[in-house]
């Protein structure tokens, strides 16, 4: 199974020729960490309340994408501060899209080339071997957002990181984008059944409203 990162950064790949949807670094960078927040969520590292987020189980996940988030929540000393989540970790954002990158090419769902940008600017791009994965978590989500399909727990956490980041565009037709956002809505609002994801969202969404212009 992939991670919420893994398929986040899937979600932002442009085209086949593995270039990246453009999206404003620190909204990047957020989103991102935001995801990484979600998966430890998932597999139960964190709790929290209305106003803090804090780490249950601190034992290292194995995946570089996450445990540094987790061992700076996990810090003497950290601000639990749930407003101030965003501002605190920001700077991980980038190390956490990376590392997605770099398990995403070791489990051959992408590879990376060297391309040109302008005949003489060397730049990376990740295009998928055979584009499966990509498929599968863009249906996945179209079947909750404009059918009648209900989502799991991951999937309730792409699509509001999709669209706090400025995504959903990129996934669902400009005709039927009224009706997605409503059930965006819908769902980051619903409780799952084992799962307080709503909870994460919702904390989420008020960290980045909290962030400090600077960071956004």
């Amino acid at each position: 199974m992939l991670t919420v990162p893994e398929e986040f950064l899937l979600l932002t790949l442009k085209d086949e020729d593995g270039g990246f949807i453009d999206i404003p670094l620190e909204y990047q960078r957020a989103g991102f960490l935001g995801a990484a927040i979600m998966e430890l969520a998932l597999q139960e590292r964190l709790d929290s309340d209305l106003d803090r987020v804090w780490v249950v189980n601190n034992a290292p996940t194995g995946d570089a994408a996450l445990d540094p988030v987790l061992s700076r929540l996990a810090a003497t000393g950290f601000d639990s501060n749930a407003d101030n989540l965003i501002n605190q970790l920001i700077e991980l954002g980038d190390p956490v899209r990376s590392q997605a990158l770099a398990r995403l090419c070791e489990k051959k769902i992408l590879v990376e080339t060297e391309g040109r940008l302008l005949w003489f600017l060397k730049t990376r791009r990740y295009p998928p071997i055979d584009g499966k994965e990509i498929r599968e978590v863009k249906l996945r989500l179209l079947e909750v957002l404009l059918r009648d399909a209900l989502p799991g727990p991951r999937d309730v956490c792409l699509m509001s990181l999709a669209e706090t980041c400025g995504i959903i565009r990129q996934i669902v037709p400009p005709s039927e984008l009224k009706v997605a956002r409503e059930r965006i809505a819908k769902f980051s609002k619903m409780e799952l059944i084992g799962q307080n994801v709503n909870h994460y969202i919702e904390l989420f969404e008020r960290a980045m409203a909290m962030a400090t212009p600077a960071h956004m």
